[in-house]
C-alpha cells in the first residue's frame, strides 16, 4: 500500500521525511533540575530511529515557578543547553527533526515542587488546586521573556523548532480560557485580548530567534465540560492571530473532564477530535498538526480528505515506536496496538517519581537499558499458558533463536484477557491478543491449544527450561451459604459460561466486578455491587476512574460501598449497612472477589528435571503490564 501519511512534507525549513509527528507526551526521564538524562535521550531517539519525521520533545519547563510534574525536563537556565543539544544530536542522528515544547504549568504547577504560590490570569484555583496569585501585568511581561529565553536555549542546542503549549489548562491556555480568565485589562476580556500572552510568546520569539525559525502553538479546539470555557470559534479566531503574526503550524487539541482525548469509548474510536483539526484546517492555511487516538489507517483518511497535514501520535508511539518502519514495509499487521488504558498518563498523578510504562511495552523507558540479544545457545523451551505473561515469554524466546512450544488448556489463546476484553470500553485488549497470537506464527512457536499440561506430560516431553505462566486461582468470599446459594464467578459470566437473571447482586467492588456490572447493566440486567471497602475501582486508574464510575450510575448499577456481609441464600444476599441489615434481592449472585497465586505445578516440578520459572499471575496476581513485563524478561534471559 502506497501511503500518503509517509509522503515527505517541509514545515517551514524543516524537511520531514513523512507526516508523522511524535506527539509531546511527558515522561518524568529527566534528571535533577530538570536535566537531560540518558534515559531520557535513549526515549526519544528510539522514537526517532523508529521512522517519525518530527519529534516534539515533551513540555519543557520554561520557569521553575510553573513546573508542574516530577522530573520534568527543563529550558529555564543555560546549565540545560548542553544536555538538550546532546537530546536533539540523538534524535536527528535518525533522520528525524527535532522540536521541543515550551511549557509554564501556571496554576496547576505544585507547590511542592516550586516552594511558591502558583500563578495564573486569575486568582482561580483549579479543581482540587491551590489558589493562584494573579500576575501582575509587568509579571506577565517577565513571563512572555521567559518563554522567548527558552526559545533561544532550543535554538542553541539545535531543536529546529519550538511549540508553545497553549492547551490542556496550562498558564497560555489559562489566558485564553475565559472560564479561567476573569482580567479586566488587557490579557482579559475579548478573545483578542484572551490570546494576547501567546501572541507576545510568539512575536517575541519570532524577534529573538529570527523570523525562520519555526514557532508554533498547541491549542485547545474546545473545551468540553468547562462551564465558560474555549468554544471552537473562540479557538479559530485564535489560531488565524497565530497564523497572522508568523506561527509555523497549528496543533489541534482539546481539554476538559469530557474531552473524547480523556476517555475510552464504548468501541474502540480512532481519530476522536478529527473534526476539530478540520476545523482549523479550513480557517487557516499553515500546516495542521492534527492528534487523539490516531490509528495509521485514520491517518491515512485524515490526509486524503485534507483535515489535516501532519498526524501526531502519542501513545501508540509509546506502544510501537516503529509504526512507521512499519508502515514502509507493508507489515501493518506487525503493529503493536496500543490499548487505550491509559496507564502512561496516570503516572502524573502519582505522588511519587515514577517514570511512564507501557502495560504492552516492556521496553517503554527501558531503552538506554541492552535489548535482548540473540542466543548463542539455543534450548528447548516449554511455555505453560497463553495468557499475556506465556504469550511474551514464548514469543520472545523464539525471536532469541530458541525452539519453543507453548501449551494452552483452553481452545483460545489469551488467558484473562479474553474475559478482561469483553466490558465496553475494553475491545482493544483483543487487538492485544490478536498482535500476540500472530507474532506467536511468525516467530514459530508450536502452539497446542486444549493441552492440558500435568507434570508427567511436561517431564516427558524433554524440555531444557520450562517457564510456568498457567494463570491464578479465582477466590470466593468467604460468606456464610455463598456456596449452596449457586455464587458464580465473574469471569465465567463475561466468558458466557453462566445463565444470569434479571436481578444481579456482585460481591466484590474492584475493576472486574464493576466491569462486569456495565456489562450486565448494558443487557438489562439490575444490578447491585457490594464491597467492605468504603470506596468502588479503587484500583482503576485516575485518568479513567470517575468516568468509569459515572457510566455505572448513568446505567443504573447500584454501588454500595462499606458493608458487612452477614450470609447468602438462593435469593437473598444479607448485608449489614451502616449498622442495619439489609436482605438483597438476586436472581444470580456473581463473586469477583480477586485471585490468588497458583504455584501447585511449580512446586510439583521442583527436582523433576528441567529448569523452572514462574511468571505472571500465578506467581502474584497483578495486572497486564507486570505480566507482559515478566514474560518479557523470562524470554530475555531463559
Amino acid at each position: 500500500m502506497s501511503w500518503r501519511v509517509l509522503e515527505p512534507f517541509r514545515l517551514g525549513p524543516l524537511a520531514l521525511r513523512n507526516r508523522i509527528v511524535f506527539a509531546p507526551i511527558t515522561t518524568q526521564y529527566a534528571a535533577e533540575r530538570g536535566a537531560v538524562s540518558d534515559r531520557l535521550i535513549a526515549h526519544y531517539e528510539r522514537r526517532a530511529e523508529g521512522g517519525v519525521g518530527l519529534v516534539i520533545v515533551e513540555a519543557t519547563c520554561v520557569d521553575q515557578v510553573g513546573q508542574v510534574f516530577f522530573n520534568q525536563l527543563g529550558i529555564y537556565a543555560d546549565e540545560h543547553v548542553s544536555g538538550l543539544r546532546d537530546l536533539a544530536v540523538a534524535i536527528k542522528r535518525h533522520g528525524s527533526a527535532a522540536a521541543i515544547q515550551l511549557h509554564h504549568g501556571g496554576r496547576m504547577a505544585k507547590m511542592a515542587l516550586t516552594s511558591a504560590q502558583p500563578v495564573g490570569p486569575s486568582a482561580l484555583a483549579a479543581p482540587g488546586g491551590v489558589l493562584p496569585r494573579e500576575l501582575t501585568a509587568a509579571e506577565i511581561k517577565a513571563t512572555v521573556q521567559t518563554f522567548v529565553e527558552a526559545a533561544v536555549r532550543a535554538q542553541e542546542a539545535g531543536f529546529g523548532g519550538v511549540e508553545i503549549h497553549g492547551a490542556h489548562g496550562y498558564l497560555v491556555d489559562q489566558f485564553i480560557s475565559p472560564a479561567v480568565n476573569h482580567r479586566e485589562d488587557a490579557y482579559g476580556g475579548s478573545v483578542e485580548n484572551r490570546a494576547r500572552l501567546l501572541i507576545e510568546i510568539l512575536c517575541g520569539i519570532k524577534a529573538a530567534a529570527g523570523l525562520g525559525f519555526p514557532v508554533w502553538v498547541r491549542l485547545n479546539a474546545r473545551e468540553y465540560g468547562v462551564d465558560g470555557g474555549t468554544t471552537l470559534e473562540d479557538a479559530l479566531e485564535v489560531a488565524r492571530m497565530a497564523e497572522a503574526v508568523g506561527a509555523f503550524a497549528v496543533h489541534v487539541s482539546a481539554y476538559g473532564p469530557s474531552s473524547p482525548t480523556n476517555r475510552t469509548t464504548a468501541v474502540f474510536q480512532p481519530a476522536v477530535i478529527e473534526d476539530l483539526a478540520s476545523a482549523v484546517k479550513d480557517a487557516v492555511t499553515v500546516p495542521v498538526i492534527a492528534v487523539g487516538r490516531i490509528t495509521p489507517q485514520a491517518a491515512e483518511s485524515m490526509i486524503v480528505a485534507e483535515k489535516a497535514d501532519l498526524i501526531a501520535m502519542g501513545k501508540a508511539l509509546l506502544a510501537d515506536p516503529d509504526i512507521p518502519r512499519k508502515l514502509e514495509a507493508d507489515r501493518e499487521d506487525r503493529i503493536l496496538p496500543c490499548i487505550v488504558c491509559m496507564h502512561c498518563r496516570d503516572v502524573l498523578y502519582s505522588p511519587v517519581p515514577a517514570g511512564i510504562s507501557c502495560q504492552v511495552n516492556p521496553r517503554l523507558g527501558c531503552d538506554h537499558e541492552a535489548p535482548c540479544s540473540e542466543t548463542t545457545s539455543p534450548k528447548k523451551v516449554l511455555v505453560i499458558g497463553g495468557g499475556p505473561a506465556g504469550m511474551v515469554a514464548a514469543m520472545t524466546a523464539a525471536e532469541r533463536g530458541h525452539r519453543v512450544a507453548l501449551w494452552e488448556q483452553d481452545a483460545a489463546l489469551g488467558g484473562q484477557l479474553l474475559a478482561a476484553a469483553i466490558p465496553p470500553h475494553k475491545d482493544r485488549i483483543r487487538a492485544f491478543v490478536s498482535y500476540c497470537a500472530e507474532q506467536l506464527a511468525r516467530t514459530g512457536v508450536t502452539v497446542e491449544l486444549e493441552h492440558e499440561a500435568t507434570v508427567e506430560a511436561i517431564v516427558s516431553c524433554g524440555m531444557d527450561e520450562v517457564i510456568l505462566a498457567c494463570g491464578p486461582i479465582e477466590t470466593m468470599p468467604d460468606i456464610p451459604g455463598i456456596a449452596s446459594a449457586g455464587a458464580v464467578k465473574a469471569t465465567a459470566v463475561l466468558n458466557g459460561l453462566e445463565k444470569v437473571g434479571k436481578r444481579v447482586v456482585i460481591v466484590g467492588g474492584e475493576l472486574v466486578g464493576c466491569e462486569t456490572a456495565e456489562y450486565l447493566a448494558e443487557r438489562g440486567r439490575s444490578v447491585v455491587v457490594v464491597r467492605r471497602g468504603p470506596e468502588m475501582a479503587t484500583r482503576v486508574g485516575p485518568s479513567l476512574r470517575q468516568f468509569f464510575l459515572e457510566r455505572l450510575r448513568q446505567k443504573g448499577v447500584t454501588l454500595l460501598p462499606g458493608v458487612r456481609y452477614v450470609r447468602a441464600s438462593p435469593d437473598h444476599l444479607t448485608v449489614e449497612m451502616a449498622g442495619e441489615i439489609v436482605d438483597l434481592p438476586v436472581d444470580t449472585l456473581v463473586y469477583a472477589t480477586g485471585f490468588v497465586a497458583d504455584t501447585r505445578l511449580y512446586y510439583a516440578l521442583h527436582g523433576r528435571g528441567a529448569s523452572v520459572r514462574i511468571i505472571g499471575d500465578c506467581a502474584t496476581p497483578r495486572g497486564i503490564g507486570e505480566a507482559v513485563r515478566e514474560g518479557y524478561a523470562a524470554g530475555c534471559t531463559v
